[in-house]
């Protein structure tokens, strides 16, 4: 019998960016709403009309913000309190029930935001998940673990508003995503 060797790693506890790759998440998976919100607002309330999604969770604080104003119910809400890295005042809290506070390094996932973002879309709770950090790649699990005929919003800066129903087209489309990630494991 021949035995084969293996490689083994350590437990990793984050995914960072390989930014070689960063120009894959310009311009990601969906249906790109353009411009201002207010100018395509009627058409979104057309297009989740159309959906009907099981959930709906928003990345980033354009979104959840523009979404909330107008009325629209959030079941999970990923914010950094940040515009274009500029400091965004508001005040979100009211409209849920939960409160999650993380720490997610600028161009990482970490294990403990994916794990919350898991937990969250689990319960029956609306949740809100403030970043301490940087929440832009975080629409990555939330594809990945919200249920299906879910709906993840995210924003496009300069360009508009990005919605991805949560199929398995948009499944496949986050997973081989990953590959894109370098595994750390800090000791």
């Amino acid at each position: 019998m021949l035995l084969k060797s293996i490689e083994t790693h350590p437990q990793i506890n984050k995914l960072v960016l390989n930014r070689l790759y960063e120009d894959k998440f310009k311009l990601p998976y969906g249906i790109l709403f353009e411009g201002d919100f207010n100018n395509f607002y009627h058409e979104l309330i057309k297009k989740l009309s159309e959906i009907n999604p099981k959930m709906i969770i928003t990345v980033g604080d354009y979104v959840t913000y523009s979404l909330l104003n107008k009325g629209i119910s959030i079941n999970v809400a990923i914010i950094d309190f940040k515009i274009k890295r500029e400091s965004f005042q508001y005040d979100p809290t009211t409209f849920f029930k939960r409160k999650f506070i993380i720490d997610n390094p600028p161009g990482t996932i970490n294990a403990s935001s994916w794990l919350t973002i898991q937990y969250t879309l689990s319960l029956e709770d609306t949740s809100l998940i403030i970043v301490n950090g940087e929440e832009d790649l975080l629409a990555l699990p939330c594809i990945l673990c919200a249920p299906l005929n879910s709906v993840v919003f995210f924003g496009i800066p300069n360009i508009g508003l990005m919605l991805v129903p949560v199929d398995s087209k948009a499944r496949d489309y986050a997973f081989n995503l990953l590959k894109f990630f370098i595994p750390v494991s800090t000791q």
